[in-house]
């Protein structure tokens, strides 16, 4: 993965001036996605990140108990 900054610039030719933006660049098996953030779109995302974050830990929590209870109640039970 890459992340870059773009800071906002004025193109000379057209006079037009670019808002500051970031990059991000994915890369798999199967290619790469490139996408430009807004900055308005990067502050949502950094607000998001630490709630999906812990919902996503508390599933693979909750995974991890699942698999050792399936695995527990298969196993021989000692005399």
């Amino acid at each position: 993965m890459t992340v870059e900054y773009h800071a906002p610039r004025t193109d000379a030719d057209f006079g037009f001036t670019h808002p500051a933006k970031v990059w991000v660049q994915l890369e798999s098996a199967a290619g790469h996605s490139t996408v430009f953030l807004a900055m308005d779109h990067v502050r949502q995302l950094a607000e998001q990140l630490p709630d999906l974050l812990m919902e996503h830990d508390a599933a693979e929590h909750v995974r991890t108990e699942q698999v050792a209870a399936e695995k527990s109640a298969t196993e021989p039970k000692a005399a």
